[in-house]
């Protein structure tokens, strides 16, 4: 069912070996399986589900991305073959495999992805409940990228129609309801899960950089060559570091600032301290080895990243993305907070971690019993219980009391 398009693949046995009948079918949606923090939770959730208890089939809008290899062999997967930008067309190949699937619930990830989904279960007339699930603050991320009225519109008009609206923090949450006007038994607040013992097992293979063990203490920060991720005020601040004590800084991610951000660095006659060498599958030995992880992000939800920084017991700097960071930082006791875009606090609290002994020691100390609460198996037991409550009611409207509360983890 992979590389044609969906009105050409061929039907296919629903049945995955030792799976009982009548389990729950889940059909999971997502745009791709690209390098980004929602697409990693959607590969770690769907490693983690109980194989045994549901029937699970994944629908890509586009068969690419990293994170392909890491799939479970086995799982079935269609590939709608869509375009890389605005795509209609996949609403009526969406509703196509609706239709031949018949799955019970629909789990849909990031915001175009969700709004095709919606638009896509409403043609096919499918009785399956539908969870779709939001990573970013809407509104922050509407003012970064424009169009935010449309788009304001056609959440507020589809959103609706989901049974549950999943949220990764509280933040998120609470702005759907006051700004977007869902109803508080609609949204749920559920964490990116994160495989803490896979981060644990890759952060003790060999790191060929030099810079580390060098000397120096060397700074890491991870994410996409994006406006989003504050990397331009990351690396004026660490120039002022750079003046007080001797340092090194790797920014591990790839995207379309990668240009003006070395240009950036040239300027500053950093070219011999700042290191770019782009995404790798593997960040978790470069997070192990530094001296603190730097989080310089304009604004975020659930960076999960972060999450995994704390569970190798690194002193983490971060900047207040959001207006609810506390989902993962307590200040002072696993992270220090500075306000976002804010060059000097930034450069003196990466400072204040680099030399205050005490303060490292805490802030290690602290991290790995946070990252706990976000572990794998914690998250998944949460979803399993969603989708078994909402399976139970797609087939008994008896049962249809709601899904509950907003609650966070």
């Amino acid at each position: 069912m992979t590389g044609q398009p969906v009105r050409f693949s061929p039907t296919r046995d629903h049945g995955v070996p030792g799976t009982p009948d009548g389990a729950p079918k889940l059909l999971f949606v997502l745009p791709s399986l690209g390098g980004g923090g929602a697409e990693r939770a959607s590969v770690d959730l769907l490693r983690g589900i109980d194989r045994q208890r549901f029937h699970i089939t994944l629908v890509l809008f586009t068969r690419s991305g990293r994170f392909l290899q890491e799939l479970p062999r086995d799982l079935p997967l269609y590939d709608l073959q869509g375009r890389q930008s605005y795509d209609l067309r996949l609403v009526w190949r969406l509703a196509g495999v609706l239709r031949r699937e018949n799955p019970d619930v629909v789990f849909s990830v990031l915001r175009y992805t969700n709004l095709i989904t919606l638009l896509a279960c409403r043609l096919a007339g499918t009785p399956a409940r539908v969870v779709v699930i939001e990573h970013n603050l809407p509104s922050a991320e509407f003012a970064l990228f424009g169009g935010g009225r449309l788009k304001a519109w056609f959440l507020k008009r589809l959103y609706p129609r989901a049974d549950v609206v999943a949220a990764v923090a509280t933040a998120i949450a609470r702005e759907l309801t006051t700004v977007y006007g869902l109803s508080c038994d609609k949204v749920q607040v559920i964490p990116n899960p994160v495989d803490l013992e896979r981060v644990k097992t890759l952060a003790l293979e060999k790191l060929e950089q030099p810079w580390f063990g060098a000397g120096q203490p060397v700074l890491v920060a991870v994410g996409r060559l994006h406006p989003q991720k504050g990397f331009a005020h990351l690396i004026r601040a660490f120039s002022s570091v750079r003046q007080t004590l001797p340092c090194k800084l790797v920014i591990l991610g790839e995207g379309p600032l990668r240009d003006e951000l070395e240009s950036l660095i040239a300027s500053l006659g950093l070219a011999d301290d700042i290191s770019l060498p782009g995404f790798q599958p593997n960040p978790y030995n470069y997070l192990l080895n530094s001296a603190a992880f730097v989080l310089s992000s304009l604004f975020e939800a659930l960076p999960t990243v972060l999450v995994e920084a704390l569970a190798l017991g690194v002193p983490v700097v971060s900047t207040r993305y959001s207006v609810e960071p506390d989902d993962i930082i307590t200040d002072g006791v696993t992270g220090i907070f500075v306000p976002p875009a804010d060059e000097g606090a930034l450069a003196q609290a990466i400072l204040r971690v680099l030399q205050d002994h005490e303060l490292r020691r805490r802030l290690s100390a602290n991290g790995p019993l946070r990252a706990a609460d976000f572990a794998t198996e914690r998250v998944v037991a949460q979803y399993e219980a969603l989708f078994e409550r909402l399976s139970r009611r797609s087939v008994d409207p008896a049962q249809d009391t709601g899904p509950g509360p907003a609650t966070t983890s």
